[in-house]
This record gives C-alpha cells, structure tokens and sequence, in this order.
C-alpha cells in the first residue's frame, strides 16, 4: 500500500461512497446484526447515518481503506434516520435500533470547542493489522485545527486499544453502555484523549 492520503466523504463519487459504507457495515457488522443479518439490510438502514460532510476517508489511491467520523460539541458525524430504520430492520427492530442509536448517537458530545472526537473508526477487512487506522488519525491530529482529540473503545476491543495507545491516547474514563450489552459484546466505553503536539519525553 502507498501512503494513504486524505479525503471527506463529501468529496467522492457515489461508487466510493458506497465502498465507505460498505466499510462502517462490514466493521461494526457484529455489533449492528442484531437488527438484521442481511448486510444489504444493514447498509439500506444505516445509508444515511454517516454526516458526509464529517467523515474523513483514509484513500489508497482511488480507493478507500478506512474511515472516521470527526464530531464535534455541535455536530455527530452519525445522525439516525427513522424512516430507513423501519424500513429495513421492520417496525419493531426498527423502533428499538432507531432509539437505542438516537441515545448512543444523537445527544451533543460534552466536549469544549478546541476538542475534535473521532467515532466510528473503521478500517477494509483487507487492509486491517497494517497500521491504516493509527496513519489515517495521526494526519487528521496533524491538520485539524483543534488542540485536544478524544475518542473511545469499547472494552472487548484489546487491539483497538492498544493501537491508540501507541500514538498517543490514554484513558480518561470509563462509562458504562446499555445498549453494548443488549445489542453488542461489550460493558463499557473506554474514553481516551490525546494534545495534539504530545510533550517531549526528554524534557
């Protein structure tokens, strides 16, 4: 793989769309098959959940390879839709994916305005355990004019951890989750943060 450049989900065709959503369903698939087991089900349900305009794409070229929504004490990346929700996952998975989603994803973040959270990051099964998730934030903390990034982990994800550790992120808290238990395998978020210019270890 060359190295990644960056992109806004905003800015590409509709076929690389699509592979980006393909993306988010194949990464979080465990967690979202609780609704429906059919993938084209789940993309039909979450089409508009990603905010284009707030998703940075990680590209190989052409070709996308990751993603992250970048949210901000204004504005989630992810915004529910009703409609596609009943639509796909039926009227009752429907009503309970679209509120339990709404809680997890609808309320403002309680973050100052110098702080960018990053969510949802997710990477093509391909292209996973090649450093594309560590690359792809560490150039948004470079260009994003913010001074703090946070972000969170669940607690089964090991690996997903340990990856945001080694560029710079550390625990700040832990908040249980409803919704991982009953939709997902995990008890609680880890919330991590990082400055954007990390102190110097000589110093």
């Amino acid at each position: 793989m060359t190295e990644i450049t960056m992109a806004k989900m905003s800015q590409l065709s509709e076929t690389q769309k699509e592979e980006v959503r393909k993306i988010f369903v194949t990464s979080y698939y465990k967690d979202m098959k609780t609704l429906h087991r059919d993938t084209e089900r789940l993309l039909g349900g979450f089409r508009r959940l990603l905010q284009e305009d707030l998703i940075r794409v990680a590209m190989d070229g052409e070709r996308p390879v990751a993603m992250v929504g970048c949210s901000t004490n204004k504005r989630r990346a992810m915004e529910v839709n009703k409609e596609d929700f009943l639509a796909n996952f039926g009227f009752i998975w429907g009503h309970v994916g679209y509120f339990s989603f709404r809680k997890e994803y609808g309320e403002p973040l309680a973050i100052d305005d110098d702080t960018l959270y990053f969510e949802c990051v997710a990477t093509n099964e391909a292209d996973r355990r090649q450093g594309v998730a560590g690359q792809m934030l560490l150039k948004l903390i470079e260009t994003e004019p913010y001074e703090t990034f946070a972000l969170d982990v669940v607690d089964s994800n090991g690996r997903a951890q340990s990856v945001y550790e080694r560029i710079g992120f550390r625990e700040v808290h832990r908040k249980k989750s409803w919704i991982g238990k009953i939709f997902m395998d995990y008890s609680e978020s880890i919330w991590m943060s990082r400055p954007k210019h990390l102190p110097n270890p000589s110093e």
